[in-house]
């Protein structure tokens, strides 16, 4: 199509055929007096390559933080995954004295335990340096026990709590785990065989130091 188009810059008037063409100069000045629309609607993306760029990193960043609540959530869910709920049924409490030996040793030496009301209690003497079991004692809570162990120089840990559920969960999760903190050595001298008496709760002037460990340790 052709038109007359005048120079913005000099006055000129020039002829001017719009078809097919990018671009008409003045014949004068040569100043650009024309362009098409669509030459112009492509320079304007050639200079502002990204105008439309951002919707790409708003759907990339979206996505990354969506990314990362779902991790985030996968792993409160594992960290805070419950443990299973305790089921054993409750029992009977053992006898007071009730033993379990675990050696064939003869038991000769004194001990003698005293104990508060309160709890229940499964004393277990442990070889020293080994820490294999070689016997376990039951005590009610709130009485006094003697018996016989062998000789030999032994660790002795305790296990303590109320409903009883057996030797292997012993008084179920809320049971509590302690150990005394020196060496048991039951002699015989030639003259007397070497016995002890532990209490096993707090007194004035006491000298047996315990403390807490874990069940594994028990």
């Amino acid at each position: 199509m052709e038109r007359i188009i005048e120079c913005p810059n000099c006055g000129q008037k020039n002829r001017v055929n719009d078809e097919n063409i990018k671009e008409a100069k003045c014949g004068k000045c040569w100043k650009i007096i024309y362009k098409n629309p669509k030459e112009i609607e492509k320079e304007k993306k050639d200079a502002n390559p990204t105008s439309y760029s951002w919707i790409f990193w708003l759907v990339a960043i979206v996505g990354f933080i969506i990314f990362i609540n779902l991790q985030d959530g996968s792993s409160s869910k594992k960290t805070t995954k419950s443990e299973p709920m305790f089921t054993q049924p409750e029992q009977i409490l053992p006898y007071n004295g009730e033993t379990q030996t675990f050696t064939y040793d003869n038991r000769v030496a004194p001990l003698k335990i005293n104990t508060s009301h309160g709890s229940n209690y499964v004393v277990k003497l442990k070889d020293y340096y080994t820490k294999e079991a070689v016997m376990t004692i039951f005590i009610r809570g709130g009485s006094t026990l003697e018996t016989k162990v062998p000789l030999g120089n032994f660790e002795i840990t305790y296990a303590s709590g109320d409903k009883w559920h057996g030797y292997n969960y012993l008084f179920g999760p809320d049971t509590g785990y302690s150990k005394a903190d020196e060496m048991f050595s039951f002699r015989d001298t030639g003259y007397q065989i070497n016995g002890y008496t532990i209490t096993l709760y707090s007194v004035s002037n006491g000298n047996l130091r315990t403390s807490h460990i874990n069940k594994s340790d028990f």
